[in-house]
């Protein structure tokens, strides 16, 4: 049993503690509070101008991270896949700009002796033909129709005498035995273009399909290498031997006569016109003053008729494909392409020393070819 002092004195030693202990924390706390290693650490103040360089800097690296990111995607994705002349010949109107590849001419004279004259004993006839495009029965039937004699008649013809229609060896073929005058038509030039490479790389014609882009308008080239792997070495070198143009004075008529395919370039030497549009062009833009082969601007022939009925040497320009104006024949132009092949008419200008009027025939042809 604990007497009333003990308990008084283990009383007062219990709170003695507790105050010490409380003493200690209030001095732990105060010296926390006052010492500079609690204190939060001073801000330095930042001025505007540090503030745009670090803008700037943060523009910098995200320009940088973009033009990093563009250059690879671009490298990845715009990569122009190797050169493959088929695909270019995929497209429409392809033709006299690879020119350099062949070994072509620009301009000759359609010889002398078959050039029509008022004064002549007998009598002559030049016969210019409009995109005949391999239709062999119409043009016999043509010929037929004109009466030809090879002994008193020459033959012109004006581009694109083979391709799309069924027989255009066979045309080759008549026109190299009636020592023909012709010029160079955009589909003849294709041909030749086929006829040139296939030879060149002496390929089989498996090999070549496996080479064959997968893109629109093969189908359209596979029919033109075909053909070209059919023609002789004597026929491709007929239809190489076409010039761009063909020129004549004195015809009776007509006077001064350029032959091209597609048309001319008015105030332009014809040693100085563009290839591409002798076999391609169809219209003149109208702001741009450059010939096209579509038909937004206006008709060049339109443009040939203006301009040249004030030079002092006039010009009269025979020509052909232009199908969709079919039939077009003015003062100093003659379009001749009645679009054959698309089960149209073949039609002939037929020039004689006998009268100053040329006559116009045409034929009725008797199928529709895609080609």
């Amino acid at each position: 049993m604990a007497y009333p002092r003990d308990v008084q004195r283990f009383a007062q030693q219990q709170q003695q503690q507790q105050q010490q202990q409380q003493i200690r924390k209030s001095s732990l706390q105060s010296q926390s509070e006052k010492s500079p290693f609690y204190d939060p650490l001073p801000m330095p103040a930042t001025s505007p101008k540090t503030i745009r360089g670090r803008c700037f800097l943060r523009v910098m690296l995200y320009a940088l991270l973009f033009g990093v990111v563009t250059v690879g995607m671009h490298s990845y994705y715009c990569t122009p896949a190797p050169f493959n002349p088929d695909e270019v010949l995929a497209l429409p109107n392809v033709g006299l700009h690879h020119a350099k590849l062949l070994d072509y001419k620009q301009l000759e004279e359609i010889p002398e002796k078959y050039i029509p004259r008022e004064n002549d004993a007998k009598e002559k006839r030049l016969v210019f033909i409009g995109d005949v495009h391999g239709m062999y029965k119409e043009l016999r039937d043509l010929l037929h129709e004109i009466h030809y004699n090879s002994k008193t008649d020459h033959l012109v013809f004006t581009g694109d005498m083979v391709s799309k229609g069924p027989e255009s060896l066979k045309v080759i073929d008549f026109a190299r035995k009636e020592e023909a005058s012709c010029v160079r038509g955009n589909h003849d030039d294709r041909i030749l273009l086929h006829y040139h490479r296939i030879h060149a790389r002496a390929g089989t014609e498996e090999e070549e399909k496996e080479d064959e882009p997968p893109v629109k308008g093969m189908k359209k080239v596979r029919k033109e290498k075909k053909l070209a792997r059919k023609m002789s070495k004597k026929q491709a070198e007929y239809l190489d031997s076409c010039p761009l143009i063909l020129k004549a004075s004195g015809v009776m008529g007509l006077g001064n006569v350029a032959v091209v395919h597609a048309g001319l370039v008015q105030g332009i030497e014809l040693e100085n016109q563009d290839p591409f549009a002798l076999m391609n062009m169809r219209s003149i833009h109208s702001k741009l003053r450059v010939p096209s082969d579509d038909t937004d601007g206006m008709h060049w022939a339109k443009l040939w008729n203006r301009f040249e009925a004030k030079a002092k040497e006039q010009k009269t320009v025979i020509y052909g494909h232009y199908a969709a104006r079919g039939l077009d024949i003015r003062p100093l132009s003659k379009g001749l392409d009645t679009n054959c092949v698309r089960g149209g008419k073949l039609t002939a200008f037929v020039v004689s020393s006998s009268s100053k009027d040329p006559k116009i025939v045409s034929v009725n042809c008797r199928e529709e070819y895609s080609g």
